[in-house]
């Protein structure tokens, strides 16, 4: 008698007999509803912006990576397209239709989640997917849409799917290929996420011996998400062709000042609860769902540690499995854990307190920021010359304005200025900074920004170019307040040939 796999044959087993309690799933998606209601008034953070930006533009015509120079893959910019379609036919906020269909996502991955949780008491169940919605849709408050935000809200149905293999439970095949399909997309937005799925296939392959099987509907899934997307890149070639070189040439100057710099509070806690569950082997070893989220959490910790940039946002993920498995620990576990318990409420209530400290106290848009800005009303070009992309994307589209350039931000001069201090001065660096340079005059005197907000040293660099100094000639300095703020006086000469597309 031929064996068969549990792990394979679950795919075809009729689901069990019990009558389903759809209320924690009703109470869960309430309160998802109530914090998506509460968020749709705020706006993005820069990098969101930028990517909104991109998708309208892209939709005006302009070509990504040629007309906008962007140093991210595509598929992210991708997924914004319909979020900026759906807002033009509408006549609605950009941002709030984000918000929106991250609610939206954040639902169906929580209806996934919920048809692959282990039996539970609708009370514990309840307050499992009532947690698991404030973690993934509240806590990145702040960094809403961002792509840490978008992996972990695809990795939680993943995890509950790799929890459900391990212990042999059946699973419907549409519903492995929906979770496959979406983990698929989500680990595929940064090629460090990949870690997540490798490690947790790695733990079922060691939990499973001989039962286990590569070819599932989940991994078959991922598997074909991956193979389309890297085929389009390589279709297009504009990215591997434009941007990779740049990225080796300007884009590793950016890394955290040191060790210490990386233990920012997200990821400090996330260290924590990963520590916790760690030390409570004990109960975590019988609970294959919290053992998945610990090592998704550990994957997304090596992410984070091996970017080595220390932004907050990228702890997001580590933070939120991390969070989401502790609660699983409580609401599973048999033991008695009765130090865990004392504990646990107040670890529980870290991420979600640290992501309101954050929302409360944003950095961007400074005071200085809105002075150097006010008074320009909605439709107007406006040019920032900055290092920080930061500073222009935390206040353009949140009013409105036209944006000239085809850069976020110049935040390669970090490294042009460091390459002119070098022993032996990197000609391709050099011809990058001239290159940047002309671009720009070109790009404002396509599209003249009406006022044009600079920091020093930034604007220092652009003076060294005669073309820069000459176009400067057309505004008056107006301010020095915080910022160098140029006013339009006079129309400047006809663009040339070499305007990009989209604006």
């Amino acid at each position: 008698m031929s064996f068969v796999s549990p792990i394979v044959a679950a795919d075809s087993v009729e689901p069990s007999k019990r009558v389903d309690d759809t209320r924690p799933l009703q109470i869960a998606l309430g309160i998802l509803a109530l914090l998506t209601i509460a968020r749709l008034s705020g706006t993005v953070d820069s990098d969101v912006a930028w990517q909104l930006w991109i998708a309208g533009r892209i939709q005006a015509g302009a070509d990504l990576y040629r007309d906008i120079v962007e140093t991210n893959p595509p598929l992210w910019f991708w997924m914004a397209l319909p979020i900026e379609r759906v807002a033009t036919l509408l006549s609605l906020r950009i941002e709030s239709v984000l918000i929106v269909a991250i609610g939206g996502t954040v639902a169906l991955s929580l209806a996934a989640t919920d048809r692959l949780l282990p039996e539970l008491d609708a009370g514990r169940r309840s307050l499992l997917l009532s947690y698991a919605a404030a973690t993934v849709f509240a806590m990145p408050w702040a960094h809403v849409g961002q792509r840490e935000q978008i992996v972990m809200i695809a990795t939680l149905p993943y995890a509950a799917l790799i929890a459900a293999r391990r212990d042999s439970r059946p699973v419907s095949a549409i519903l492995a290929v929906a979770v496959g399909i979406g983990a698929g997309l989500g680990f595929a937005l940064k090629h460090y996420f990949l870690i997540v799925p490798v490690l947790l296939e790695a733990w079922l392959l060691a939990s499973s011996l001989r039962r286990w099987r590569p070819l599932r509907p989940e991994t078959v899934a991922i598997a074909g998400v991956g193979l389309v997307y890297a085929a389009a890149i390589f279709a297009e070639r504009d990215y591997v062709e434009l941007i990779v070189p740049l990225l080796g040439q300007a884009y590793g100057i950016f890394s955290a000042p040191g060790f210490l710099y990386l233990l920012g509070p997200f990821a400090a806690v996330g260290l924590v609860l990963i520590a916790v569950l760690l030390a409570a082997q004990k109960a975590v070893r019988g609970i294959p769902l919290v053992q998945a989220l610990l090592i998704a959490s550990i994957g997304f910790a090596a992410a984070y540690f091996i970017q080595f940039k220390g932004w907050t946002y990228h702890a997001i993920p580590m933070l939120g499995c991390s969070a989401i498995a502790l609660a699983s620990v409580l609401a599973y576990s048999t033991e008695k854990l009765r130090l865990l318990r004392l504990g646990a409420p107040a670890l529980l209530c870290l991420p979600l307190s640290l992501s309101a400290g954050e929302a409360a106290n944003p950095s961007l848009p400074s005071r200085d920021l809105n002075q150097a800005v006010a008074g320009l009303p909605a439709g107007v070009p406006v040019a920032f010359i900055s290092e920080d992309t930061a500073i222009a994307w935390s206040i353009t589209l949140q009013h409105g304005w036209r944006y000239p350039s085809r850069y976020n931000g110049f935040w390669m001069l970090r490294a042009l200025l460091l390459n002119e201090k070098a022993e032996q001065p990197d000609p391709a660096l050099i011809e990058l900074g001239r290159r940047v340079t002309a671009q720009t005059v070109a790009d404002f005197r396509c599209l003249p920004p009406r006022r044009i907000v600079a920091q020093p040293e930034p604007l220092a660099y652009f003076m060294r170019d005669p073309a820069f100094v000459h176009l400067l000639t057309h505004y008056a300095l107006v301010s020095r307040m915080g910022f160098l703020v140029y006013e339009q006086r006079s129309a400047l000469e006809a663009p040339g040939s070499d305007c990009v597309r989209g604006r």
